[in-house]
């Protein structure tokens, strides 16, 4: 009995441990509020003129970084930051 209550908790606590972004409802064309209303606040904002980027971090995986690239308001790319071959400017 005691080693399938260690192999449940084992199995809830692994299955924790991946990251909820959800990028895999985001789309190319997507308004901001759009993505906001999928993923939530963004941690962190940054652009400037008709570019902007929306910044994610997971709170179970703080090292990893999530974006989303929006030009004139509707996404132009995303993606897990180090993914891609060419970094955002």
């Amino acid at each position: 009995m005691r080693r399938w209550v260690l192999w449940i908790v084992l199995v809830v606590l692994l299955s924790g441990c991946a990251p909820w972004i959800g990028l895999q409802n985001i789309d190319l064309g997507m308004t901001k509020a759009e993505v906001m209303q999928q993923m939530g606040k963004p941690n962190n904002a940054s652009g400037s003129g008709n570019e902007e980027y929306l910044w994610y971090i997971p709170a179970n995986r703080f090292w990893e970084r999530y974006y989303v690239h929006l030009v004139n308001g509707k996404v132009e790319a995303y993606g897990q930051l180090g993914s891609q071959s060419e970094q955002p400017k």
